[in-house]
């Protein structure tokens, strides 16, 4: 009870604001959206939908009818209702899903799977809601992206790796909000297809997604802004890998 308190004490704290309008999204929720605009769902499921903002931007790219969200913080369930969101409040950890089997058509989790503890169950309960050959779109950071590739050869600390709740040791600048530390299963490309593969989700396509730099001119940013926009075009070199699947029911070969 008291691990679940502080869990969601944390949420709230560092809980996403999520995109009101297309004009307001990265490179990465642009894509996501383009994703789900080419199907037309009944329901979907945003895993980790915070404010409900994002999930709603996703609700009307498909003309789902409804469109329901988790958040394990308590904050983000009461603005997600408001924003129209079937919310419920959840640590997806170790706790089953609200839903019957087969109950959505499409799910959503951006940039969740690296904060869990125990992302077997979650990939099992994302299976066990999604109807059969539904669409499941997860975002996750590249742990073999080039740039980690680089930093760790020099000695630095992989990017979506942290040490500190407080500090940015060992890299050699900040990057958006990877100085909050919570990130605790970090994925290779590799990795991330294989774990999918074990739980019957086969992989319909695979996208590169750029960094979220900070606001910088200065040249070197610029270079590595222009670098980035490569790199997204290769997923396993990426900073972001966007993996479409498809739940298979059955062997997947």
């Amino acid at each position: 009870f008291w691990k679940m308190k502080a869990k969601i004490r944390y949420a709230d704290t560092f809980m996403d604001t999520t995109p009101r309008r297309i004009e307001e999204c990265d490179a990465r929720q642009l894509e996501v959206l383009k994703i789900f605009s080419r199907y037309k769902f009944n329901r979907i499921l945003d895993v980790g939908c915070a404010d409900g903002n994002f999930s709603i931007l996703l609700k009307e790219a498909c003309n789902a009818k409804e469109v329901y969200g988790i958040e394990i913080s308590e904050k983000g369930v009461k603005l997600a209702r408001n924003n129209g969101v079937k919310a419920f409040q959840l640590d997806i950890d170790d706790r089953d899903f609200p839903f019957e089997d087969n109950y959505f058509d499409a799910i959503f989790a951006g940039e969740i799977i690296e904060h869990l503890y125990n992302p077997d169950h979650f990939l099992e309960e994302c299976y066990r809601v999604l109807h059969s050959e539904g669409i499941f779109v997860l975002t996750t950071r590249n742990l073999a992206s080039l740039y980690n590739r680089i930093a760790l050869l020099l000695g630095f600390q992989p990017f979506p790796t942290s040490v500190s709740l407080r500090f940015n040791v060992g890299r050699p600048f900040e990057v958006s909000d990877e100085i909050l530390g919570d990130h605790i299963r970090v994925f290779t490309y590799r990795a991330i297809l294989q774990l999918l593969s074990f739980y019957n989700f086969k992989i319909v396509e695979v996208k590169g997604a750029p960094s979220v730099l900070p606001k910088n001119k200065k040249w070197y940013f610029i270079v590595i802004r222009l670098i980035d926009k490569i790199l997204s075009r290769i997923p396993s070199l990426s900073q972001g890998i966007i993996i479409i699947s498809r739940k298979h029911v059955g062997d997947v070969k």
